[in-house]
């Protein structure tokens, strides 16, 4: 979540609880002094009852002249006005079973109060510092079924070639991907208020044993983690985060470890990341917001005798870039903005290589009339490997066709998605995404491959998405997904994977 909508979030949150507490405060004011209230009209009452007694010459059952009732529970009691505007009681029996439905409301709207603070306690959460802290997270069941050769068969991401024999599919299922997240609120420092979150699911580690078999059992990861100073018009962020230039993603719930079509035109790859975003207000909910960071991405795939990644070999960070203009338009959930990028790094590789990163991005999000959303993202740029691009591929080795010498350089990639987002109903949407990856075949018409691999040929990706969203409660989410995955080499056939999902989720 971008720092600013995120701060915005947290905000709209801290209000909302004030709020409730300001609401409890002055109902518990207003029943203590309708207790009070209850306390002297029962006491008139019982006045008036031994009064008419006395006239009668008889003493009325279960009431004691003067006495005042017990400890009752607050709430609000009507005032008989028979004995107010009159100065004659009603009868008895009427009188003690008008009291008796008072105080049995006035219980019941106690036990709702009550109801309700023991829920306003239950999100705080006590801390060594003091300040909030709330716990978020997702316990997530994803059954598949994949059509086809994958290189995940939990979150397929490439469809691989088919191969006489083996099996051409997979069944399972997987928790793996469940999260757990926190988010605390700090101390306000030089007008700013401090904020951290951090996430993390089970998708770590090797999915495979020995064998080869899947692995139902879960490493604890490190999604992202960021914290900041949140102004009024500027954030300062550092953080593991998605990138500056690549905000969104697609909805879906059977690809939660890595962003629905990560591989076919979402540049996703969480990095180390210092950003800082000043916002420009024009009138009302409208603005522009201008935002610059450095990065530090990793290079996916990439293996030498170097112990650290290309960027960090270069020793300067990457430079990102974004300008961006948001208007809200009476629904902070569903905003229209638009958004451009620029990214550049420097590469070093082991041998004295050096290869410039760049890219070129643009994003949005367009509310079409009120059951439609509009979102996706483009680029165009070279080693974007470690952004999630290029197939994931920053550079390519080989020998020159022509000169028979060793050759070395960045790939050159396209890509991007869209999606389209159906409400309807507050509990039921639907998505439908199509995203493509596209790595130019002049990479590979230079170069003289040495026992490439399936990822190291791989010059196209792209996947289409179709799910439903079903959240009869805001705690429960049942997801039913397909998607078709199309992956081509350089030379050859596409490979096709058709992939069905049955996520069911509990959201805390």
């Amino acid at each position: 979540m971008p720092a600013a909508d995120n701060a915005q979030h947290l905000a709209d949150m801290e209000k909302r609880l004030n709020e409730v507490t300001d609401a409890l405060t002055q109902t518990q004011q207003t029943l203590q002094q309708s207790l009070l209230e209850i306390q002297r009209l029962r006491a008139q009452l019982d006045a008036l009852r031994a009064e008419q007694a006395k006239l009668h010459g008889t003493a009325p059952e279960g009431t004691v002249a003067g006495s005042v009732p017990g400890n009752i529970p607050g709430g609000i009691e009507k005032t008989p006005e028979s004995v107010v505007a009159t100065g004659q009681p009603q009868p008895a029996v009427s009188s003690s079973g008008s009291t008796s439905e008072d105080i049995d409301a006035l219980r019941e709207q106690v036990g709702m109060l009550q109801a309700e603070v023991k829920q306003h306690d239950q999100i705080k959460v006590e801390t060594a510092s003091k300040y909030r802290l709330r716990v978020t997270g997702l316990a997530l069941f994803n059954a598949f079924s994949n059509a086809g050769v994958v290189d995940n068969v939990e979150l397929p991401t490439l469809a691989m070639p088919r191969i006489a024999g083996d099996s051409h599919g997979s069944l399972g299922g997987t928790v793996r991907q469940s999260l757990i997240g926190v988010e605390a609120t700090g101390p306000t420092i030089n007008g700013a208020r401090s904020y951290a979150a951090l996430s993390v699911d089970f998708f770590g580690g090797s999915s495979s044993n020995t064998y080869g078999y899947n692995s139902t059992s879960g490493v604890v990861r490190l999604r992202y983690a960021q914290m900041g100073l949140d102004w009024n018009k500027t954030t300062v962020q550092v953080g593991y985060t998605e990138p500056l230039i690549s905000p969104l993603s697609p909805t879906s719930y059977a690809t939660v470890a890595q962003p629905a079509l990560s591989g076919s035109g979402n540049l996703w790859e969480w990095s180390p990341q210092l950003r800082v975003e000043q916002r420009v207000p024009i009138s009302g909910q409208r603005g522009f917001a201008l935002e610059a960071g450095l990065i530090s991405p990793q290079s996916i795939g990439y293996t030498a005798t170097q112990l650290d990644s290309p960027v960090e070999a270069s020793r300067r960070p990457g430079v990102e870039g974004r300008v961006s203009y948001r208007s809200n338009l009476g629904a902070s959930d569903r905003p229209f903005a638009v958004g451009v990028g620029t990214y550049t790094a420097s590469q070093f590789y082991d041998g004295d290589i050096h290869v410039h990163a760049w890219a070129v991005t643009g994003d949005w999000q367009i509310p079409l009339y009120k059951w439609f959303d509009l979102t996706g993202e483009v680029y165009r740029g070279r080693a974007l490997g470690g952004l999630g691009g290029g197939g994931y591929k920053d550079m390519l080795s080989g020998t020159d066709p022509v000169t028979g010498l060793p050759k070395s350089e960045g790939v050159e990639t396209a890509g991007g998605w869209s999606q389209l987002k159906i409400h309807f109903l507050p509990t039921l949407e639907a998505n439908a995404a199509y995203g493509l990856d596209d790595t130019f075949t002049s990479n590979f018409d230079n170069l003289i491959l040495m026992n490439p691999t399936n990822a190291q040929v791989g010059a196209r990706n792209s996947s289409v998405i179709g799910n439903l969203v079903f959240r009869p409660k805001s705690s429960l989410i049942f997801s039913p997904e397909y998607r078709r995955l199309q992956t081509w080499r350089y030379m050859g056939p596409a490979n096709i994977a058709n992939i069905f999902t049955l996520s069911v989720g509990y959201q805390f």
